[in-house]
């Protein structure tokens, strides 16, 4: 999913449990969880992928391109998930119980909208190990084959959920199942 679609996402979850809780800390935590998960691709288009071009337009352009090599994504994981998950069971920590909240409404949503763009099942994509075993390499992982530019500037590949690509279809559920279109 874009970052403008997990903007609005993660602000109407917010919303919603303001008005149910009142609970600044666990909004909080919910729009960390929700949107600022999203920081660990600026990690990694940093000091996995060497790129010095910090500009917001070179980097979303990077990725709605589909240019990355490796995704080592360290936020993005059930492992992390269910570690977080455990750890505020524990503790009992509001901020933390919002931050998983976030990131339960976060994988799903990129599960979906990713899944769109690549020619993988994506959710395997979400474990940590998974995408350790196959080196953290972009192009097995997610079916890359070529760069898929993106018509538009920065705004609409922001919000790109809003602006939807003319030659992306949803896949049919086939590939969803078995990550490819092969049958039999």
């Amino acid at each position: 999913m874009s970052p403008g679609g997990h903007l609005v996402t993660t602000a109407l979850a917010c919303g919603g449990v303001y008005a149910l809780t009142g609970s600044v800390a666990l909004i909080a935590g919910l729009a960390a969880g929700g949107f600022f998960i999203d920081l660990d691709h600026v990690l990694d288009y940093v000091m996995v992928e060497g790129q010095r071009d910090l500009r917001p337009a070179a980097f979303l352009r990077y990725y709605s391109e589909q240019r990355m090599r490796r995704v080592a994504l360290l936020l993005h994981s059930y492992e992390l998930l269910a570690v977080l998950m455990a750890v505020a069971w524990l503790v009992n920590s509001v901020p933390l119980w919002g931050y998983v909240l976030g990131m339960l409404l976060h994988l799903p949503l990129d599960i979906v909208f990713n899944g769109r763009l690549v020619s993988r099942n994506l959710v395997p994509f979400y474990s940590l190990l998974y995408r350790a075993r196959f080196g953290f390499r972009a192009g097995p992982l997610l079916g890359l084959a070529s760069v898929q530019p993106r018509a538009g500037g920065f705004w609409r590949n922001f919000f790109a959920e809003f602006f939807p690509r003319a030659d992306v279809k949803a896949r049919p559920a086939a590939v969803l199942r078995t990550g490819s279109l092969r049958t039999g």
